[in-house]
């Protein structure tokens, strides 16, 4: 699949260097990536969901793939992205939502930070695409309209599509069951789950 321009240009070095290189711009760090690591880990384990492969399907750096594997080491890990630029810097395989097309569902896919990128349409399929792509377990995030009053817009790229969080919700709870933290598990969930711990 080529690359669009937008993706081409937009997804550059510079682009990295700002959001998650630079200390005085970047929104995330490798410690924020080694948090969420640590989280993901515990709960599934916690919920008994063994995880044996992890897409990370926008992994752009490759700071929670990387804190993943350090956490599951005999799970097989696979970053994607759309950006050549990280393609080509950290071997990723090059895949766009909605239309990347995964060789077989992960127990585990990461889509952070990926879907606000794009346009209702292409989101919706981006979501149906990740549904294919899972067998057990999402983590999901993305920026919505009620975020905003909560991150620090001088180091958040806000030039996305911003949507209510029930626009995502509805969406994601046709395949999935939320237990929270932006962790959701593949429908019908083979765990359970405790009335407190949905959504």
């Amino acid at each position: 699949m080529t690359p669009s321009l937008e993706t081409t240009e937009r997804f550059d070095k510079a682009y990295f260097d700002r959001y998650y290189r630079d200390p005085a711009t970047r929104s995330a760090t490798r410690d924020d990536a080694q948090r969420q690591a640590d989280f993901i880990t515990a709960y599934l384990r916690y919920l008994r969901v063994s995880i044996r492969h992890v897409v990370d399907i926008g992994c752009g750096l490759g700071h929670l793939l990387q804190a993943l594997q350090a956490a599951m080491p005999r799970a097989r890990m696979l970053g994607v992205d759309t950006s050549e630029y990280l393609c080509e810097r950290f071997g990723w395989q090059y895949g766009s939502l909605p239309h990347y097309s995964p060789p077989r569902p992960f127990d585990l896919v990461i889509c952070h930070d990926v879907v606000a990128y794009l346009d209702d349409d292409a989101a919706a399929g981006a979501i149906a695409t990740l549904a294919r792509a899972t067998r057990k377990a999402l983590f999901f995030a993305a920026l919505t309209v009620e975020d905003l009053a909560l991150c620090d817009r001088a180091r958040t790229d806000t030039d996305v599509h911003l949507r209510p969080n029930e626009w995502y919700r509805h969406r994601l709870g046709r395949h999935f069951e939320a237990v929270g933290g932006g962790l959701w598990l593949k429908k019908p969930a083979d765990a359970v789950i405790w009335s407190l711990d949905r959504r």
